[in-house]
């Protein structure tokens, strides 16, 4: 009988903190369940300009680098600015079964400041609060060379939109110098096998 009534005390106890929960999480279910279903392809305003990607934080990872920076005679001093670049999903998928990145290709580069000296870390930088955001679009429907590039800016004032930048800038610089198809794969562990195999002659 004792047990019975334990047990009793039990099940009344979760289904009362299962009935709490139950009024908190379905807000933020609901709010992840309608960022899944949404289009992670590129999406514009009015004015043409790149709506700023949400949860790409759920997007597939291909690298990060610190420090990295493509201005010459520039170098950075000590651990440097944390670069960490993804990828949309469906872009992953058809680059992994043919070798190519498809029309819609969405690609999010996410800044973070160096930080260290936080407990218990005795060593080494890890990285802060997202610093800076920018993206890399293929969509020759909208951009006649194909490809285009956007700076989002800088935390706390990230834009919502942004409108793509001068071709003089970052698209003649991934002309140049970009492994694959206006993709710099060769700094993206994730993506470069993928490029050795289909294209050995591109291998880095």
């Amino acid at each position: 009988m004792r047990k019975l009534l334990l047990f009793a005390i039990g099940l009344a106890a979760g289904l009362a903190t299962w009935s709490v929960m139950a009024r908190v999480a379905p807000d933020r279910a609901i709010a992840f369940a309608q960022g899944a279903e949404r289009s992670t392809g590129p999406q514009y305003d009015s004015r043409g300009a790149l709506l700023r990607p949400e949860n790409f934080e759920t997007w597939v990872f291909v690298g990060s680098s610190t420090g990295l920076t493509y201005e010459p005679g520039m170098k950075g001093s000590g651990a440097g600015e944390f670069h960490d670049v993804y990828i949309r999903p469906e872009s992953y998928r058809e680059f992994v079964r043919t070798g190519k990145f498809p029309e819609k290709t969405v690609l999010v580069l996410a800044l973070y400041p160096p930080e260290d000296k936080v407990l218990p870390a005795k060593g080494g930088y890890f990285e802060g609060d997202l610093d800076g955001m920018a993206a890399a679009v293929k969509d020759h429907q909208h951009f006649a060379e194909g490809w285009a590039y956007f700076n989002f800016g800088k935390t706390p004032n990230l834009t919502t939109a942004a409108i793509a930048n001068p071709k003089e800038s970052c698209y003649a610089c991934h002309v140049k110098h970009a492994a694959d198809d206006n993709v710099f794969v060769q700094f993206y562990p994730i993506l470069r096998p993928i490029m050795n195999a289909r294209h050995p002659a591109q291998k880095q």
